[in-house]
């Protein structure tokens, strides 16, 4: 259990995403950053995100925040974003753009309600979520996350510690969202996975390593060339936390058996590539099953609570993706615990070689 009531970490999912004309867009985004565009909406849970096509040909990333996250919270952001540029240069992830006072965010009033603006360079690729991965694209994920929470191993913010309704530690906070679910066999269900991780996670949780992670690896967030498969880019560093750090490979792991008929298979080769850069302690192998069902139920208890309770806050939750995971949290609950323990930590142990 975390200690925490619910409430507290329900707060950052409840405000409504910002909202702003055409025109307005751009005169901000001209006005802090000289920077001017065309404009395309990408999705976001929190922030009001802007892919802009520019005129001199580099492409950006607008980003715009109302009241769900503090400006620290988004200066931890960048500051990780920094690092990463430091410590591992090569990882497809983006760079923060200044604005022209040479600032990171830029702080936007209007109406009375001030708005929180951040530029990031855009990364071409398209989501994973709309294509099949290979054995090897699953490894190569693994290992992309193993190295993210390589270069971010020796870092920390101030931003980094906040209570966080998707941190995987506070998990057990959400058994009351159970009751937004709409059938009794999805509560039942619920119920298993919410009991397995009290069972099997709660009495680890003060042995596991915990880090900087970047804590949202789902297929929304990894991009693939269209050319080759190869990922071209990981994005969306606003769910990022310190918390356990074998969160990463199971959140990882939780999305890509999305439609797969053997779920096992696909989490092994994830955490067969993570284990190449990284190797697993054991406690981390023993809590990695319950761990991904814990990921899975996470998104769709999240999912039916924001539906019911804050349709005005809800963003593009896709129904597709809910059935995609409500299949691959029962194909894992008919497998038993034990027999996936076991087939992760085979896994584990090659990659480690």
């Amino acid at each position: 259990m975390s200690g925490l009531a619910a409430s507290a970490l329900d707060d950052a999912l409840m405000a409504p995403l910002p909202q702003f004309a055409g025109d307005e867009l751009a005169g901000m985004l001209r006005e802090h950053f000289g920077i001017s565009g065309s404009f395309a909406r990408i999705s976001g849970e929190r922030d009001l995100n802007l892919h802009v096509a520019c005129a001199e040909g580099r492409d950006v990333v607008f980003k715009i925040c109302g009241d769900s996250d503090s400006s620290e919270e988004l200066a931890f952001q960048n500051a990780a974003l920094t690092h990463l540029a430091r410590t591992d240069p090569a990882l497809p992830v983006p760079r923060v753009v200044a604005a022209r006072d040479g600032s990171t965010i830029v702080a936007h009033g209007r109406g009375g309600q001030r708005y929180l603006l951040r530029v990031l360079t855009y990364l071409p690729g398209e989501p994973a979520l709309g294509s099949a991965l290979s054995r090897a694209q699953r490894v190569e994920v693994g290992m992309l996350a193993a190295r993210l929470d390589r270069a971010l191993a020796d870092f920390d913010h101030p931003g980094a510690n906040r209570a966080f309704i998707w941190d995987l530690v506070h998990f057990a906070s959400l058994r009351e969202k159970i009751a937004f679910l709409d059938t009794d066999q999805r509560k039942a269900l619920a119920e298993r996975v919410l009991d397995r991780f009290a069972e099997t996670v709660a009495p680890l949780l003060p042995a596991l390593s915990r880090q900087v992670i970047h804590n949202d690896l789902n297929q929304n967030n990894l991009l693939l060339r269209p050319q080759d498969g190869a990922i071209s880019g990981i994005i969306d560093f606003g769910d990022m936390i310190r918390t356990i750090r074998v969160a990463e490979v199971a959140i990882a792991a939780a999305h890509l058996i999305y439609r797969e008929a053997d779920p096992l298979s696909a989490m092994a080769q994830v955490v067969k590539g993570y284990a190449q850069i990284l190797p697993l302690e054991p406690d981390e192998i023993e809590v990695l099953p319950a761990l991904i069902q814990a990921r899975l139920l996470t998104r769709e208890l999240i999912v039916a609570w924001r539906r019911r309770a804050n349709p005005a806050a809800t963003t593009s939750y896709r129904d597709d993706v809910s059935r995609y995971g409500w299949e691959a949290l029962s194909r894992c609950d008919a497998i038993p615990l034990a027999e996936t323990t076991d087939r992760l930590a085979g896994a584990a142990r090659l990659g480690s070689r």
